[in-house]
């Protein structure tokens, strides 16, 4: 049965993070609600912009930049572009008759979440975090509900606001096995394969340990294939020192595959945004995570305790990673993989797998309890 067709709006950018799963309760929402129209609401020339339109949906550009945490006049812009966003959000919504709305994360959502609240139209902000960021806690005052990846994360916000979800994932992400994945790297499944994953942002400490400990990875973990994601800005450095190296590499500048990596892989190593912390939890995937340091609040440390704690992943900080200290600790890692996997196993069976349905099911049922209540009063 599908539901009624509706209005609705969904804001998220600034990295891949708070892109995808925006994109993945759209995908839901329009299953559910084959005709509903959805409004994206995100930075102006953000990488959001590109992936929206890919999708054929309605784009609105908001021109914003993040607020500094030093005292600096780029502040005063930052402060008056939110004001023009806000206004600019108000516009729409009124303009497009936009029923309900979800934002995902980033800055872009702080003016559209306050445009609707100042206009009644009931939202809901999804906190993917294990610690929640400045901006969403503030945001929950404002919102309809608070949507959360992980359970402890809720006490941060009003109870009676929350719902537990989980991460709103990817499409396939747990549907594919090894040799199908392999084929699309073109990997013998027969052998170890390590998927370097730094995220949409990329990790330049994390590309130059791998480039430095490529030409004596043979020697030392015998046989290892990997499959490298740098970004646009490694690629080329990474390319020279892959055609000197004898270690099967699929290289990439950027991996659209990622279901099929993860089936492929034997062992990720990656940061540890919301984004992969989830898609390491549905998957039960080992993983060796080196948190950004400079991510808000620290919570991409927060991120990886939880999956060390589970033994899935183990962790390593990004100050002092190097091709000598990497090494060692995938050499380490990789005597340890059938433990891991085993813990895996046990937080993949726990893991909500639903989000994106459920997320798109409630801003159906706000936006008709909406209408319910306009109808009502004429």
């Amino acid at each position: 049965m599908t539901a009624a067709p509706g209005v609705y709006g969904i804001c998220g950018g600034g990295t891949g993070g708070h892109i995808f799963p925006a994109l993945a309760v759209v995908r839901e929402l329009q299953k559910l609600a084959p005709d509903a129209k959805v409004y994206y609401f995100g930075k102006e020339k953000g990488m959001e912009e590109d992936l929206a339109q890919q999708r054929k949906l309605s784009f609105i550009g908001l021109k914003l930049s993040g607020l500094s945490r030093s005292l600096t006049w780029k502040n005063a812009v930052s402060l008056w572009q939110a004001g023009a966003g806000i206004g600019r959000a108000r516009h729409t919504i009124n303009q497009t008759g936009i029923q309900a709305i979800l934002g995902t994360g980033g800055y872009v959502c702080g003016p559209v979440m306050l445009a609707a609240a100042n206009l009644g139209i009931p939202s809901i902000i999804h906190e993917s975090n294990f610690f929640p960021g400045l901006t969403n806690r503030w945001l929950g005052r404002w919102v309809t509900q608070v949507a959360v990846s992980h359970a402890p994360t809720g006490k941060h916000f009003s109870a009676d606001k929350v719902v537990v979800t989980g991460f709103p994932l990817r499409e396939g992400l747990d549907a594919l096995d090894r040799e199908s994945g392999c084929k699309v790297f073109g990997l013998d499944p027969a052998r170890k394969i390590l998927f370097v994953f730094p995220g949409s942002q990329a990790a330049r400490r994390i590309n130059r340990a791998i480039a430095d400990l490529l030409p004596r990875l043979n020697q030392a973990l015998p046989g290892l294939q990997m499959i490298w994601m740098t970004g646009e800005a490694d690629y080329a450095m990474a390319k020279r020192v892959c055609e000197k190296s004898s270690v099967k590499v699929s290289l990439h500048a950027f991996v659209h595959e990622v279901p099929q990596a993860y089936a492929a892989a034997d062992l990720v190593l990656a940061r540890a945004g919301a984004g992969t912390i989830a898609e390491l939890s549905t998957t039960g995937k080992p993983a060796l995570l080196v948190p950004y340091p400079h991510a808000a609040a620290n919570h991409q440390v927060h991120n990886a305790e939880v999956l060390q704690k589970y033994g899935s992943a183990e962790m390593m900080e990004d100050d002092g990673l190097n091709d000598e200290t990497l090494l060692a600790r995938l050499m380490k890692v990789f005597k340890r993989l059938r433990y891991m996997n085993d813990c895996g196993a046990v937080l993949r069976a726990g893991y909500p797998k639903y989000a994106a349905r459920d997320l798109a099911g409630m801003l159906i049922a706000l936006a008709a309890k909406k209408t319910k209540e306009r109808s009502r009063l004429g």
